[in-house]
């Protein structure tokens, strides 16, 4: 330990204080020069004392201070990266899996840090500190750039780095296109085996992870065989246990990578998991590769459009032709005939199950209350075209059923009329071109007929040529449910008409109606999306939410809690973390493999603001499976651009000795520094009352005053 003087720290010129330290020595000499009957010995004494209280009390305002330098020496830091994934613990020939990567560690020594200090970390998704107690040999990814990433960050604190991998990635880009930004040594040792074993495998599957009910959906399957040139085997397409569908594959080349695509049936509604299987072969090295699952969510993309005729009249016939062609809806129809019968069945339906609702006329008497009522409970809870028949009675439909987009004032009474567009643009309003003077008219009222407050007509009637402004097409939206009226009838004539752009006219204005009113207009507050459809037993189920209120502002004041449940797994309940802005998220941690189901119910303050279904799946991966051949190439070059070096797991003798003819285990000499301040210490003070004590005891002992 070394003291180093550096000087004074003081606001006044040193020349100021030596004076000044003059003028007190004077003082000091002059106090006691006039005393007589003292020896010399005694006055010369007290002058000393009182002069050394100047000097010190003078040096301390000088603020000197000093350098103060402890010298000691450390033990080197080394990064280990320790790769835990799955395909480490497979065992190939002289490789062992487990146990071999046990035994490198073992011959490595990491549990003595006597002369080094080791930082482990694991290599998988996404490196984190570990101890090797808590390896796994499970990780369903391998990250190598996200470990080069982190060496890059840590290597300012350590002296080198050892990767201990098979240099086999699933994910991330290839690390050794980074690794030329690393200032450490960096020494790789090899996993597994080089050799390539007989096998097959399912590479990997494409195909949209979003599908549609009752449609054929492709699944593009790449299979790769090694060593079966010439020997076909299946490749089956499965639901569970249930074989959907089988392939044969037949290799034409010793390594071969083949394509195979399936056409997917699609026959149930929801989150569907499937998986391609090669069944085991003969002399294959392994079957753990052969298996992919992958999940399809099935939307059912047809509207549900119930049709409900309550008179007989060609244009519910002309209607229900158009929707029964259209491969978008799937139509119901029902027929009134009288009291509580209805021709195709009776009327009992779910509204949850209907997307729209298309009520031909309603009668002025002899309806059911049972009947009336289910009619009402339709109206209220789903969109409704309601089209006008000859016998039509508004003013019963307003006050049984629901308001119309229009008001009826009194009954209607049918004059034959042309169209004419009211709306400059509107979804409905995209149609052919058509000359609406000599299309068949259609009859429609002239009076007693005005649209009701916030709707919107989008054809209105022209009467012996001159404009009725009575609305024939009226549409109306509140909230999230959507409304339109045919309030004129004869739309069969057109769909009959030879002029062949006229019968495209009405198709498509029926059509887009139908389109629009049924569709949701997207007023859904809460919003629920787990990150992905399909998550791996090893990986976090990530799940968000984004929430608005009322006024379509983001909500960031609620709370949303959401349950998850399976078959396998009783309903457990959660709370979203609050990430602000409107955004919410929950991290469900690993699960086991299986379809699990979850609903969210957001609210502020005891007010429901949305609630929102869902479903997503965990599936077993094959990742670590898929490529099992040791990539020394990689992990020789990573070492190389670092200027460390590469060994295999079964040639590490002398693995430590190279390392301390590099100087890499060398310990490090460090230089401790503080400066040191005289006034921080109070031995100056205890100094000074000592002094001034003293030159009073003298001054007693001699009898001064």
């Amino acid at each position: 330990m070394d003291f180093i003087f550096q000087g004074f720290q003081s606001t006044l010129p040193v020349w100021l204080y030596l004076l000044i330290f003059a003028a007190c020595s004077f003082f000091a000499w002059w106090s006691y020069s006039s005393i007589t009957g003292i020896r010399k010995l005694y006055r010369y004494l007290l002058i000393g004392l009182r002069s050394s209280v100047f000097f010190i009390l003078l040096a301390l305002l000088l603020n000197p201070f000093f350098k103060k330098e402890t010298s000691y020496f450390t033990e080197p830091n080394i990064l280990v990266m320790l790769d835990n994934s799955a395909s480490t613990a497979i065992e190939k020939r002289n490789y062992q899996g487990v146990k071999s990567y046990q035994k490198v560690l073992e011959e490595l020594n990491f549990r003595d840090s006597s002369t080094v200090n080791f930082d482990f970390f694991s290599i998988g998704g996404e490196p984190k500190s570990i101890s090797i107690d808590e390896l796994t040999f499970n990780a369903d990814q391998t990250n190598l750039s996200q470990t080069v990433e982190l060496i890059k960050t840590n290597s300012g604190r350590a002296k080198a780095a050892i990767i201990i991998s098979d240099g086999i990635y699933t994910e991330g880009e290839n690390p050794v296109f980074e690794a030329s930004g690393i200032d450490i040594p960096v020494f790789t040792i090899g996993l597994g085996d080089t050799t390539s074993q007989k096998d097959v495998l399912v590479e990997s599957i494409t195909t949209n992870p979003n599908g549609y009910l009752n449609s054929r959906h492709a699944v593009e399957v790449t299979v790769s065989s090694k060593g079966f040139r010439g020997e076909s085997f299946p490749l089956q397409l499965q639901k569970g246990d249930e074989i959907i569908m089988t392939k044969t594959v037949t290799p034409k080349i010793l390594n071969s990578t083949q394509t195979i695509t399936f056409e997917l049936p699609l026959e149930e509604e929801g989150l569907q998991q499937f998986k391609t299987v090669i069944p085991e072969l003969l002399d294959e090295w392994t079957t753990k590769n052969n298996v992919q699952h992958f999940a399809v969510n099935v939307r059912d993309a047809r509207q549900q459009v119930l049709s409900i005729a309550f008179e007989i009249h060609p244009d519910v016939g002309f209607i229900r032709s158009l929707l029964l062609h259209d491969r978008r809806i799937h139509l119901t129809s029902r027929t009134w005939l009288n009291g509580n019968r209805f021709i195709e069945g009776t009327l009992a339906f779910n509204p949850d199950t209907v997307d729209l609702a298309i009520i031909h006329g309603y009668p002025s008497s002899g309806l059911p209350a049972d009947v009336q009522k289910a009619i009402t409970e339709l109206a209220k809870n789903v969109p409704l075209i309601v089209a006008a028949t000859p016998k039509f009675n508004p003013r019963n439909f307003e006050s049984e059923v629901s308001s119309l987009p229009v008001n009826a004032s009194s009954f209607w009474q049918y004059s034959p009329v042309s169209l004419q567009a009211e709306a400059d643009t509107h979804p409905i309003l995209e149609l052919p071109t058509a000359n609406f003077e000599q299309m068949p008219r259609i009859f429609a009222p002239i009076q007693n007929l005005s649209l009701a407050p916030g709707a919107e007509a989008i054809f209105s009637s022209v009467f012996q040529g001159q404009p009725a402004s009575k609305p024939v097409l009226a549409v109306q939206q509140i909230g999230n449910k959507r409304a339109a009226i045919f309030t004129g009838y004869g739309w069969f004539q057109l769909g009959q008409s030879p002029d062949k752009q006229l019968r495209e006219f009405v198709t498509r204005l029926w059509l887009n109606a139908v389109s629009w009113t049924a569709t949701d207009p997207d007023d859904q507050k809460l919003e629920v999306q787990p990150a992905q459809t399909s998550f791996s037993e090893t990986e976090p189920v990530v799940v968000n939410a984004y929430l608005k209120n009322e006024r379509g502002e983001v909500e960031s004041q609620a709370n949303i809690s959401i349950s998850v449940s399976s078959d396998s797994m009783d309903t457990k309940f959660y709370s979203m973390e609050n990430l602000g802005a409107g955004e919410y998220q929950l991290n469900l941690g690993t699960l086991p493999e299986g379809l699990y189901s979850f609903k969210a119910v957001a609210k502020k303050e005891n007010r429901a603001l949305g609630t929102q279904s869902g479903e997503f799946a965990v599936a077993s991966s094959n990742a670590e499976f898929v490529n099992t051949e040791r990539n020394a190439q990689l992990l020789r070059q990573l070492a190389q651009r670092t200027g460390g070096f590469y060994l295999p797991f079964d040639s590490l003798s002398g693995f430590w000795n190279q390392l301390n003819e590099q100087s890499i285990l060398d310990q490090t000499k460090e230089i401790e520094t503080t400066f040191w301040y005289p006034y921080q210490h109070l031995f100056w003070f205890i100094l000074v009352v000592v002094l001034l004590s003293v030159e009073w005891i003298f001054r007693k002992y001699l009898s001064l005053p």
